[in-house]
């Protein structure tokens, strides 16, 4: 409860608009709660990217229909690709954006991608290994880009564009 509130405050008002001030209204609890349960901003911001990496990672084991370790790379990469689909919330992007800050958010979001995202070392190398990761990690870029696309550009993209430009790039999985 206190970190959907946190995030729903990060959506309508910014990153710097989580006080325990603002979460207590948000929340309805006490802010001697708040601080029982996060002693520090810090620790406070820490849970807001723990629960939404958390979020992110449950919707990818759905779409690949299990935990990273026990599906292929191609269905990890479908998984990805499907999860950015959507377009990011305002709240999304902040905190990605703010997770660059701290070595702690870092790790958390590390974390995820170290298990899901298709690996960018050996990119450079000729060959076919080389082509193949080449491949696999611009399917990557591409739903990057469609995760954020309706927030760099004056035209967001409709559900039938988003629809086909998502089965486009699943066509191109290696």
């Amino acid at each position: 409860m206190i970190l959907r509130a946190a995030v729903g405050i990060v959506e309508a008002d910014g990153l710097d608009a989580v006080t325990y001030e603002s979460l207590a209204e948000a929340s309805g609890m006490s802010k001697s709660g708040l601080v029982y349960h996060f002693p520090s901003r810090h620790e406070l911001m820490l849970g807001v990217h723990r629960y939404l990496a958390d979020q992110w990672e449950d919707d990818l084991e759905t779409a690949a229909g299990g935990p990273a370790d026990q599906v292929s790379a191609s269905e990890r990469l479908r998984a990805m690709v499907l999860s950015l689909s959507r377009s990011a919330t305002r709240a999304d992007l902040l905190l990605q954006v703010d997770s660059r800050t701290h070595r702690d958010f870092v790790e958390v979001w590390r974390a995820v991608d170290q298990r899901w995202l298709p690996a960018v070392d050996g990119v450079e190398e000729p060959g076919e290994g080389g082509d193949l990761k080449r491949a696999a990690y611009l399917v990557q870029m591409l739903a990057d880009g469609l995760w954020i696309h309706d927030h760099v550009h004056d035209h967001p993209l409709t559900a039938a564009q988003r629809t086909a430009l998502t089965a486009a790039i699943l066509e191109l999985i290696p």
